[in-house]
């Protein structure tokens, strides 16, 4: 990963969030990425040929 770079004073540093800020964000942005990897796998089906999920 690349070096950290210094944040100017008064700036927004994500590894000052709290446990509780964490997981506000995570619960904010999870329904979205789901939805983008379903909408990925199913195109992914539909592009080889196999839409229908043989494991439901």
């Amino acid at each position: 990963p690349p070096e950290y770079a210094e944040i100017p004073p008064g700036g927004f540093d994500p590894r000052e969030l709290t446990d509780f800020q964490l997981d506000e964000l995570v619960h904010r942005i999870i329904g979205r990425v789901t939805r983008l990897i379903r909408t990925e796998l199913r195109l992914d089906r539909e592009r080889i040929g196999k839409l229908r999920d043989p494991r439901r």
